[in-house]
């Protein structure tokens, strides 16, 4: 998984889609969202520490409600994702407008 090219590289940035899980310090990683530019603060979501007993602490920044401790970064990124698709699913759909019929013509009437 994600966690053992850590070790290989670890200034390295792992991108999963529009996330990118990056290594800011020896026992620190940031979750970032690449929908953001880099000046813009909502762009880091999480700030992630390894603990020595190889957990990971994970503080929230942008007021998201999960844990606060994984066994991997890679657990932390498939929660994310997890989160954020299940909040698209919750959303109420797309108002469609609504038009007067045609009428016999094939021209609709002038809505005033």
């Amino acid at each position: 998984m994600l966690e053992e090219s850590f070790e290989e590289a670890p200034m390295e940035p792992m991108n999963s889609g529009p996330l990118e899980l990056r290594r800011v310090a020896p026992q620190e990683l940031i979750v970032r969202d690449l929908s953001y530019p880099l000046d813009d603060s909502r762009c880091i979501l999480a700030h992630l520490t390894e603990t020595e007993d190889d957990l990971v602490e994970v503080v929230w920044l942008q007021g998201i409600s999960l844990p606060s401790v994984y066994l991997s970064a890679g657990e932390v990124l498939d929660d994310i994702r997890r989160h954020r698709s299940a909040d698209q699913r919750s959303r109420r759909p797309d108002e469609i407008p609504h038009l007067p019929p045609f009428n016999t013509r094939g021209h609709r009437p002038q809505v005033a």
